[in-house]
């Protein structure tokens, strides 16, 4: 029976579920437990047949049964959690199951190509969820097992063995790579990486900037940090640290602000209700265009965000300019905003000034900033009044309020009690321990109290700067809080309440900060030469991984006109891409095409005289057919020829051997000798 007909051998078949395996790893960590739990339980069972003799469905109405209702039951569990949402997750998880259920019921090679080429998709969706180093190395390791897989039915167990099948699975791939890379560099980019493309990618649970910090009620809760659109003082129980990468900034000239200048800006907040402080809404504010003024040379720098589904362009505390690259404009209160939601790495270039002046001639939007709910705060208020009273002037007040958290016994804590009631009064009368969120909202209260106007401003502050590429990387544990205040002729004014509790933390940045067992393996933590070691390898690797997320997954339209300007090419648009790439896929088909011809004029030796062999069992009626390896034909020959078995067998294993495991010369020639002396007659 042809090659085509017969069903795969069990060896192959686990080969391919072990790449699968390989393959749907990932998927137990991004999907619901049980789409893990299924693919385990479907595999398991194909295995237990090959090793210990299980029946398959097909072999009674029972097993159907269970295995056509146990994938009815998952299809059911995928529309209960994901609904009718036709998007990544669900898309992903149907696939995942639906490859373990064909992967049980494969019978013929039909089957077992299907499961290959879904393999293939199944590596597609894991890029997806995640486009790093090691996802890509991953894959590219089940793309190999998947290749191989498609070989070892394309040829005979024996003939080519595992170790074979993967080195030229493995050369296969590498003799692409060149295709890939010419492909990846003029293929027109559309605006973002096209693994952005699914619109649930926010509906994981992940570390990147939360919709809203959730600081709960009792019993305690956990928040991770991050940004959000509105603050809750007082309802944390623990602020979980998050190394998560908000955005990295590459200065020009390799000149950097201090540190204690390396405020991000982000989302200024304006309302409260004594707990809650939110944005001023649209309607109720003035967006006329900030006056800005500035002092000194500024910081030109390059910006590469990640995604965060909002409108926020983070930028240092001040831009004086709208954004290069990306649609944007900034906003009465100095908010720099994006004309789309973020939903995929944005790289944007900008100039600020640290030393400036916001507003100096007054606010439109200052009335805002004086607001206090009513019958809130009365001991604040008390306070404020009494401080005011002693005070000569705003600046003498703010003086005092930054004493009282620098003297009195405040304590900066990650994980601070829980505020039930009035959050300000018990905060700054009892509990005394807090994090940003806390000082910026209680000194805020106490300026509005005092007539000054004050708002919230959050962002970033700090950030660590990488020796080996000096590139500035802001991760969500930077996350922070401070308050400005409204002064006559000086404007807007920063201050940070928290630096009057922690200067570490805005001196030296939270990185600087953190113990050694949050920022190395916590075996190696109490040994100083293994800790700097560990950096130093952890350094390399977080610049490799900024050059990968920048020039390969945020290689997007812009970063490509910029390459291929670079290369020579003038002004580069998709018509002048389209014409290099058709020119190198044609120049690419003609190379093929000679190398084929040269193949054919110039064949190996031992195919040139396994031709005249084949051409010798031809006279007898055995015309090699194309699906045919050497060894299914061999045993054709055998059946016809029965008194020329021997050598049949030893031409057929002298060929295999040089053609698929080793060649030589000696070999070669026995080969040869063995042909010449076969003379079959009927």
């Amino acid at each position: 029976m042809a090659k085509a007909d017969t069903s795969p051998h069990h060896h192959a078949i686990n080969h391919l579920i072990a790449a699968l395996f390989i393959g749907a790893l990932p998927h137990f960590v991004y999907q619901p437990f049980w789409v893990g739990l299924a693919f385990v339980m479907m595999i398991s069972w194909r295995l237990l047949h090959s090793y210990r003799g299980w029946p398959l469905p097909a072999a009674s109405r029972w097993l159907r049964l269970l295995h056509n209702g146990t994938a009815a039951l998952m299809i059911v569990l995928i529309f209960g959690q994901f609904g009718l949402t036709i998007g990544r997750d669900a898309g992903a998880a149907l696939l995942t199951i639906m490859l373990a259920f064909k992967v049980v019921e494969i019978r013929s090679l039909r089957d077992y190509y299907l499961s290959c080429y879904l393999g293939y998709f199944l590596v597609i969706t894991n890029f997806f969820y995640s486009q790093s180093m090691l996802m890509v190395g991953l894959m590219l390791l089940v793309v190999i097992l998947l290749t191989s897989c498609l070989i070892s039915v394309n040829s005979e167990s024996s003939v080519l063995p595992i170790k074979q099948r993967l080195k030229l699975s493995g050369r296969m791939v590498l003799q692409a790579l060149p295709v890939m890379l010419i492909l990846f560099v003029l293929f027109p980019r559309i605006s973002g990486p096209i693994w952005g493309l699914p619109q649930d990618a926010g509906s994981t649970t992940t570390t990147t900037m939360s919709e809203q910090i959730t600081l709960g009620e009792l019993p305690p809760q956990s928040g991770t940090t991050g940004m959000s659109e509105e603050i809750q003082m007082g309802k944390i129980s623990q602020l979980i640290q998050s190394d998560a990468i908000a955005f990295r900034v590459e200065f020009e000239n390799d000149v950097l602000p201090p540190s204690p200048e390396r405020y991000w800006r982000g989302p200024v907040l304006w309302q409260t209700n004594g707990t809650v402080w939110s944005p001023l809404p649209k309607n109720e504010r003035n967006d006329a265009a900030p006056q800005i003024g500035i002092r000194g040379e500024g910081y030109q720098y390059t910006m590469t965000l990640e995604p965060h589904n909002k409108r926020w362009l983070f930028a240092l505390d001040m831009p004086t300019e709208k954004p290069s690259l990306v649609p944007a404009f900034l906003t009465s209160d100095a908010e720099l905003h994006s004309q789309k939601r973020i939903k995929n790495r944005a790289q944007y270039s900008l100039e600020s000034h640290t030393d400036y002046q916001l507003n100096p001639g007054g606010d439109p939007n200052l009335s805002a900033a004086l607001q206090l709910p009513e019958n809130k705060h009365p001991r604040t208020r008390q306070l404020a009044s009494e401080w005011l009273e002693q005070s000569q002037g705003p600046e003498e007040y703010i003086d005092r309020v930054l004493a009282f958290f620098n003297q009195e016994n405040f304590v900066y804590t990650l994980s601070p009690p829980i505020l039930q009631g009035d959050t300000v009064d018990q905060f700054l009368f009892e509990s005394r321990e807090g994090f940003c969120e806390h000082y910026a909202a209680s000194f805020t209260v106490l300026m509005r109290a005092a007539d000054i106007p004050a708002r919230i401003v959050t962002g970033y502050q700090g950030g660590e700067v990488n020796p080996v590429d000096n590139v500035l990387t802001v991760r969500q544990r930077d996350a922070h809080a401070w308050s400005e205040v409204w002064l006559p002729e000086r404007g807007w004014v920063r201050i940070d309440p928290t630096s009057a509790v922690s200067s570490q933390r805005v001196d030296e940045g939270m990185s600087n900060i953190l113990p050694a067992e949050r920022t190395s393996p916590r075996l190696i933590s109490q040994n100083d030469a293994l800790v700097r070691v560990w950096r130093d390898l952890r350094n390399n690797w977080n610049a490799l991984n900024t050059a990968w997320d920048i020039w390969v997954v945020g290689y997007g339209p812009q970063i490509q006109k910029e390459f291929l300007s670079k290369l020579g090419m003038a002004n580069p648009d998709w018509r002048k891409m389209a014409v290099f790439l058709t020119l190198f896929l044609a120049l690419t088909g003609i190379v093929m095409l000679l190398l084929s011809y040269y193949r054919r004029a110039h064949p190996d030796p031992a195919v040139r005289l396994y031709a005249l062999f084949c051409q010798k069992l031809a006279r007898f009626g055995l015309i090699k057919n194309e699906h045919e390896g050497p060894l299914d034909f061999a045993a054709r020959a055998q059946k016809k020829l029965p008194q020329y078995q021997q050598q049949i067998e030893s031409i057929t294993r002298l060929y295999t051997q040089l053609r698929y495991r080793h060649a030589s010369d000696a070999l070669l020639s026995e080969l040869e000798a063995q042909i010449k002396q076969f003379q079959p007659r009927r």
